[in-house]
């Protein structure tokens, strides 16, 4: 799923998570593509650590994000299972910004695993979805390792 060999996973350059999130058939706002984005979760003070610390979304060009989002990890990888039967693994909220359509991050209130399996975050699926009852978007997409420079957002 993530790709590459033993090898490549002890690669240093190799550091924090990323989910690319689109949006659902059974997404049944005005455009499902609204929350549609990349959630990077990463460690702010050591990118080779395998915790993540915070988390930054970068809504897509077409993102219009009006109330906060919850973001909804669970305990499988499977998008053909309906979200209403996974097991949530964790849940959390990311405040909305003032300027919606640029990238911002937030410190994560409990930290998470950089790994896969046991309780890793690693191969899981993740659900984003707005905050306000009157607005049910939904996005999905499976975490997998990132390669990359984490650059800081501009706040």
């Amino acid at each position: 799923m993530c790709g590459g060999s033993e090898r490549d996973l002890d690669d240093p350059k190799r550091h924090g998570a990323l989910a690319v999130v689109e949006g659902t058939s059974a997404a049944r706002g005005p455009d499902p593509k609204s929350l549609a984005g990349q959630l990077l979760f990463f460690n702010a003070t050591d990118q080779r650590s395998p915790v993540a610390t915070h988390v930054r979304f970068t809504p897509s060009p077409s993102c219009c994000m009006q109330h906060d989002l919850n973001l909804t990890i669970f305990s499988t990888g499977d998008l053909t299972v309906p979200s209403a039967d996974c097991k949530e693994l964790e849940s959390f909220t990311i405040p909305r910004q003032r300027s919606s359509g640029n990238p911002f991050e937030t410190r994560l209130e409990q930290q998470l695993l950089l790994q896969v399996g046991g309780d890793g975050i690693i191969g899981r699926r993740i659900a984003v979805s707005s905050a306000s009852t009157s607005s049910p978007s939904i996005a999905e997409g499976v975490v997998g390792f990132n390669n990359g420079t984490i650059f800081p957002a501009n706040l």
